[in-house]
């Protein structure tokens, strides 16, 4: 039961970053394949890793609260690897859909 669970809820984040990523199309189309490669295997990869640093982050937020940085946690842990994983257009890895370019600690 456990697993279907898992399974059903790792289906579901894959069709809501898949949806998503899905808007006006840019001046340059990225390749069938690397769309194919980013659909199955980078996001399901970024959903699993967005999943974990959010769990990380839960279980440290009473110590960032406290040090201060809980807001600076959230941010790199639970904001930038979910918004990577459906912010952004299928075969994309430079930019998001708003424009703004992927970088490793957001603004």
């Amino acid at each position: 039961m456990k697993a279907t669970i898992v399974v059903m809820f790792c289906l579901l984040v894959l069709c809501i970053s898949i949806s998503r990523a899905y808007g006006n199309e840019p001046e340059s189309k990225p390749p069938v394949a690397l769309k194919v490669v980013d659909v199955v295997i980078v996001r399901p990869i970024s959903a699993a890793v967005a999943a974990a640093t959010t769990v990380v982050c839960i279980g440290t937020m009473p110590i960032a609260f406290v040090a201060g940085v809980s807001e600076h946690s959230a941010r790199i842990l639970i904001e930038a690897p979910w918004r990577f994983t459906g912010a952004r257009r299928l075969g994309e890895f430079d930019r998001y859909r708003d424009g703004n370019p992927i970088t490793v600690i957001p603004d």
